[in-house]
């Protein structure tokens, strides 16, 4: 459903969102722990930087961090800024055609999908990608 770039961009934001508030984060820590290749990763950080998700520092001490909580940063923003081709302007058959007066057969049940994951992206941000975190309660259990 998204392209490769936006899955890369969530899961770098992801990765940034779990450093400590403060940590300049390297392009090589970010690439080796989210398994996104260097080249396209530099591509998604310069990208991320011009959209105002991520802040960055050269230097040798430099690298990068989120511009503002995770908590504050939707996902459907990032998607927005990061999908080559909106995702609810094009048919999921590729018709070109395709619109509420002239509907492919998926017309209906598309948009209804479609909706609903777009609902879902607007109310989740990127610190609900964050693993979540066992309690000291539950840890004590097992």
């Amino acid at each position: 459903m998204f392209s490769r770039f936006t899955g890369y961009a969530l899961k770098a934001l992801a990765f940034l969102a779990q450093q400590p508030p403060g940590k300049l984060t390297g392009a090589r820590e970010i690439a080796a722990a989210t398994e996104i290749p260097i080249p396209f990763l530099w591509k998604v950080l310069r990208h991320l930087n011009r959209t105002k998700f991520v802040r960055s520092a050269k230097g040798v001490y430099g690298g990068y961090e989120l511009a503002r909580p995770a908590k504050q940063i939707s996902l459907i923003s990032v998607v927005e800024a990061t999908q080559r081709q909106n995702p609810d302007l094009h048919c999921m058959l590729g018709i070109v055609e395709c619109d509420p007066s002239q509907p492919c057969p998926l017309h209906e049940p598309w948009s209804d999908i479609r909706d609903r994951v777009q609902s879902t992206l607007s109310k989740k941000t990127v610190a609900d990608l964050l693993p979540k975190r066992k309690s000291k309660l539950s840890s004590k259990r097992s």
